[in-house]
């Protein structure tokens, strides 16, 4: 029971020095937000840049690599875009009464009538990956387009490296499946530079003795 002192009982006292503590403390683990001011600029990080030739001296059959480009640097430009190689080979002129030729891709002789198949690799192939080069020129060309579903690419622009999130392969992962844990969504396929590119070709007695050329490109340009 409690004991009355004056007009308020001990109880009461404490209640009202409990809450008078309340009104006057201030607020518990009141919310707070403040704007801080963030602005800054990424710079062009330049381009890829090439080193490296392609010569070769062939002294009997076999598959050889006859060189290798070297692609320093990084390219942080807008994207979708593509980093290719292909030959542009016009100065192929098949030989009069062949029904069948390779085609303008690859090395071609001196007097422009006989061609040697080139081949490429690069880390993004496999280590030993080795694939065709093709020439701009040849009737079953296609120029880079994006595939909107897994497996159904029709191009056959040699990709070295590039970044296109409509690239439903790229995009798609290690699993080449589309919406799982492994989706790469920027479609990135770039590389860490330095990074080789290696060229190569197989020779046998159809290759005619003589000097072999191509107009061999490595191209950077945007996705269309």
């Amino acid at each position: 029971m409690l004991e009355k002192n004056g007009f308020f009982t001990y109880g009461t006292a404490v209640i009202v020095v409990i809450i008078s503590l309340l009104l006057t403390s201030p607020p518990y683990c009141a919310a707070s937000k403040t704007e801080v001011k963030t602005i800054g600029t990424v710079s062009s990080f330049g381009i890829y840049s090439f080193k490296g030739d392609l010569k070769f001296n062939v002294k009997g059959p076999g598959k050889f690599e006859i060189g290798k480009i070297t692609v320093h640097g990084t390219y942080n430009g807008p994207y979708p875009w593509i980093m290719r190689v292909y030959t542009d080979n016009t100065n192929f002129m098949p030989v009069a009464g062949i029904l069948k030729t390779a085609g303008r891709s690859g090395l071609i002789s001196e007097d422009g009538q006989f061609t040697i198949p080139l081949e490429v690799n690069c880390p993004n192939f496999g280590k030993d990956v080795w694939v065709s080069v093709p020439d701009i020129n040849d009737e079953s060309y296609k120029p880079y387009k994006p595939p909107k579903e897994v497996g159904k690419s029709e191009y056959t622009d040699r990709i070295i490296v590039g970044i296109d999130p409509r690239n439903a392969d790229w995009v798609s992962g290690r699993d080449r499946i589309l919406f799982t844990d492994d989706d790469n969504p920027l479609g990135d396929i770039t590389i860490s530079t330095p990074f080789e590119i290696k060229f190569g070709a197989y020779f046998d007695e159809k290759n005619t003795s003589g000097i072999y050329t191509s107009n061999l490109y490595i191209e950077l340009i945007p996705a269309p």
